[in-house]
């Protein structure tokens, strides 16, 4: 075949510069979707297979096997990426017709510089408006590839947008207020909240200790290697703290859906209770004074279980005491017992990170058994829990009446006796259970009046309202505030078929790779363009039976022995069929000698001019 011979632009555009961008543009186009989505993809072991240890999924990947996250636009949603890659396929359909085309041109190129010439019928039955019914008459092979190109044109417009999932995605990201919604702690044992229809049971009346139900208390244990649970049962908890009663389903849209899981952490201020021994020894008399007593038949308190006794009282303001004893044998005269045990309990406030479990759209679990999810960010470095409250009240009250009026504990104790008292009297009740219970109350008395505890987010005043505070997770998780979830997100992101990504790579190199080609091959000498042909039936190039009568309607094939197709190369150097356009194009001065050096074409300017002198005198 010998292609024609000119300058870059001319051959490029010879060759069809749009068709050519089309190829390279869109095969970028699936390469980089392709890559995007491997460059982000893990594979997952097998469940069954013991010889792999677990690794956790890396974040930002696809939890789901067969499936990858995309890296870059993840977010930008399904219907983005499908225009993305449709933009691509439809590249790629006007690129491979034009890739075939040329083939198809430069073949018959070859075959009419051929001895024989090029079997014109054949050729014509071959073009896609041929009034074929498949194309046997033709050049079956040729028929055929035009066929798959437009088969697998029109699977690949079908196939792509199947491409795409939203697969279930391990993240980390940070949570605005939207997220998560608080609400106030109350001494009763339900939520009278008439916007719900069932009504909650308060955190203070569930949350006990070593259940991983815990919504709002967090209990700090004595611990024991020996038991079971390594908790020492039988001795008051160190240390209680309070936060928020969460919970992520909002009035409107939730912010998670079914399917996604992991953990929220929030900063908070929440209330401490501090554990203490006084020390001394003390005694119980049948006159309580200022106690609150509770008498516990065959109580597990004491190992074996006996009648015991349990006080308690606010020894000053924020400051709670509990004690416990042995019941007298004969309590209906005048007694007296020694204290088994006294506690003191000072209740401050600080700032803690609060890890709770995301499952089934809320979040009102703290991860844990007994709420074991929390740590301590910051204390209090106002000095006491009275300072903090006359430095954080407006309008500024004094001590003694925050004392007396509006955090009068002592007062409060009827509301929520009733429902402490069997707390404590449950006959599988331990002296932690009965202590994490008083201590539960007497915390949510303090909390109730002003509403102290919340979420803090960085607005300002409450940014770090303590000083200076301890992140537990600023190595462990890199970039985030101190409200983010970690976790599993379900048709958030958008992520691709690991086997689809393969198919995008391996298709977008191989359109690049045929527009290599093109321009490898060159123009073709013979051209489906009907005006070159217009031209050759003027000469001797073609050479036509008297079958060609028949094509005259449009809609019949063309005869076997229509005739050939004949091409003849210049000596001085090979040409094609197409006469290459003159450099001064537009220029009508130029001779004849000029223009037929200019154009090497395959019918020179004379032989021409005699065949069209030969047609008038055969008239």
């Amino acid at each position: 075949m010998a292609p024609i011979k000119s300058d870059r632009p001319k051959r490029l555009q010879m060759l069809g510069t749009a068709s050519l961008l089309a190829l390279l543009i869109g095969g970028l186009i699936l390469i980089l979707v392709g890559v995007n989505a491997l460059a982000n993809y893990s594979a997952l072991p097998e469940p069954d297979d013991a010889s792999v240890p677990y690794l956790p999924i890396g974040y930002n990947k696809s939890a789901i096997r067969g499936q990858a996250a995309l890296k870059v636009g993840r977010e930008w949603g399904i219907q983005v990426w499908i225009a993305i890659t449709g933009v691509a396929f439809a590249l790629l359909s006007f690129g491979f017709a034009e890739a075939y085309m040329q083939i198809f041109d430069s073949w018959s190129s070859r075959q009419a510089q051929r001895g024989n010439g090029l079997n014109y019928a054949r050729y014509l039955n071959s073009q896609p408006r041929a009034p074929v019914l498949y194309g046997i008459r033709g050049f079956p092979a040729f028929v055929t590839l035009r066929y798959t190109i437009i088969v697998m044109g029109i699977a690949a417009s079908i196939g792509y947008k199947f491409a795409f999932v939203t697969p279930k995605v391990r993240v980390i990201e940070n949570i605005d207020h939207r997220t998560i919604r608080f609400t106030g702690h109350r001494l009763g044992m339900v939520y009278n909240n008439n916007k719900n229809e069932f009504s909650d049971t308060t955190p203070w009346i569930t949350d006990f200790p070593l259940y991983n139900i815990s919504r709002s208390f967090a209990h700090f244990y004595q611990r024991d290697n020996d038991s079971v649970s390594g908790v020492r049962t039988d001795l008051p908890p160190n240390m209680l703290i309070m936060s928020g009663h969460a919970s992520c389903v909002p009035m409107l849209e939730p912010h998670f859906k079914y399917g996604e899981a992991g953990n929220i952490a929030t900063r908070e201020l929440a209330l401490v209770a501090n554990g203490s021994a006084p020390e001394g020894e003390f005694t119980m008399t049948e006159d309580k004074g200022e106690w609150q007593r509770t008498e516990i038949s065959n109580s597990s308190i004491f190992d074996p279980p006996q009648n015991a006794i349990i006080e308690f009282r606010m020894s000053k303001f924020a400051e709670l005491q509990i004690q416990w004893a042995k019941a007298p044998e004969d309590s209906s005269g005048t007694w007296e017992v020694p204290v088994v045990n006294r506690s003191q309990y000072n209740i401050d406030m600080a700032v803690v990170q609060v890890i709770r479990v995301v499952k089934n759209l809320d979040c009102k679990t703290m991860a844990g058994s007994g709420g074991d999810g929390v740590g301590i960010r910051a204390l209090n470095n106002k000095g006491s829990f009275m300072n903090y409250l006359q430095t954080s009240w407006r309008p500024i009250l004094q001590s003694e009446q925050i004392g007396r009026e509006v955090m009068n504990v002592t007062r409060k104790i009827p509301e929520f006796t009733a429902w402490l008292e069997p707390l404590i009297k449950i006959p599988d009740a331990t002296l932690l259970t009965a202590v994490s219970a008083i201590i539960r109350a007497i915390m949510v008395c303090h909390e109730e009046g002003p509403g102290t505890t919340k979420i803090l987010f960085n607005d300002g005043r409450y940014f770090e309202p303590f000083g200076e505070e301890r992140d537990p997770f600023s190595d462990m998780y890199p970039g985030t505030s101190g409200n983010f979830f970690v976790g599993y997100r379900k048709d958030k992101y958008v992520g691709c078929y690991v086997s689809a990504a393969i198919i995008f790579v391996v298709l977008g190199c191989i359109a690049i790779m045929v527009a290599i080609f093109r321009v490898w091959l060159g123009p073709p000498a013979l051209t489906s363009w009907m005006g070159q042909h217009i031209y050759l039936a003027h000469t001797e190039a073609i050479s036509l039976s008297g079958k060609a009568t028949g094509l005259a309607s449009g809609y019949q094939v063309a005869e076997r022995d229509l005739g050939r197709l004949r091409l003849y190369t210049q000596k001085r150097e090979e040409a094609g069929a197409m006469l290459k356009h003159d450099r001064g194009e537009g220029s009508e001065g130029q001779s004849s000698r000029e223009r037929d050096s200019e154009n090497r074409g395959i019918i020179t300017h004379e032989d021409d001019i005699g065949m069209r002198e030969r047609e008038r005198d055969r008239s």
